[in-house]
């Protein structure tokens, strides 16, 4: 392969890496001047991703996102990736430990999609969490623990001009309030969530964590309001944490890849 198509697929690899990582639209100069890149190059580079539909144009902004082709690969790899892949013990460790439905989620602009979940034995209610659904991240326990990593710039661009929409009546409709409960998840490691996304259901969740600090998805227990003591929540609260820590350490070791040599 020839040096300037490696050096194509680098700067493409770079521009889906800055989109990806910044969260927010970008306008071509701004891409062009995190990556040090010609105004030219990066518009070339930006049509021709366009119309392979791995980044969208939104006029109204003159800005970039990540495209419905770059959500197609990391839905896949979601699935069969590490992150889906070894998320699936951890869900089953802390349905086993209390007997209650654990989940995984991940962070998808300012909601929450649903991966995969674990239901104990026993006959239980049926949860809105169904694997694949989408949720407003600020009323969730999941999405709280992944925005409680996630620094006040990146919060603030996430949330500007939000709406704040909600389905029970409950939950933050301000900045002001999600970033208290935010600073408090943070504080305790966990985030709390009460009959905002169903009434009378509950969740305890944590972030789980790569190595260079990104908060990556989310593990939680969801039961019923009311059938728990405050001892028995401090309980799954501390096995929520714990069980995150462990995802995070693991996941870590697993998404190291060691390169191999051309054949």
């Amino acid at each position: 392969m020839s040096t300037s198509r490696v050096k194509s697929a680098e700067r493409v690899l770079d521009v889906l890496d800055l989109l990806a990582r910044r969260g927010v639209p970008l306008a071509t100069a701004d891409i062009s001047s995190a990556l040090d890149l010609p105004k030219s190059t990066t518009h070339h580079l930006l049509n021709v991703m366009r119309d392979r539909r791995f980044v969208s144009y939104w006029a109204d902004q003159r800005a970039w996102t990540l495209g419905v082709s770059a959500f197609e690969v990391g839905a896949s790899y979601m699935r069969s990736g590490p992150l889906h892949r070894e998320g699936q013990r951890f869900m089953l460790a802390l349905t086993q430990s209390t007997d209650e439905t654990s989940h995984l989620a991940v962070l998808q602009g300012s909601d929450v999609i649903y991966l995969d979940k674990r239901e104990p034995l026993k006959p239980g209610v049926r949860l809105v969490t169904e694997i694949g659904t989408r949720l407003p991240a600020h009323l969730t326990a999941v999405g709280r623990a992944i925005l409680s990593r996630l620094d006040a710039e990146q919060i603030s661009a996430l949330y500007e001009g939000y709406t704040w929409p909600t389905r029970t009546g409950t939950g933050p409709s301000t900045l002001a309030e999600l970033r208290n409960l935010l600073a408090e998840a943070r504080e305790s490691g966990y985030a709390v969530e009460e009959n905002a996304t169903t009434s009378g259901i509950n969740c305890i969740a944590s972030p789980v964590i790569t190595r260079d600090g990104r908060p990556v998805a989310a593990l939680g227990v969801t039961f019923l309001s009311g059938s728990k003591s405050a001892e028995e929540s401090a309980l799954i609260a501390d096995r929520v944490r714990t069980v995150s820590a462990e995802f995070s350490a693991g996941l870590g070791d697993r998404m190291v890849e060691t390169p191999t040599a051309d054949m």
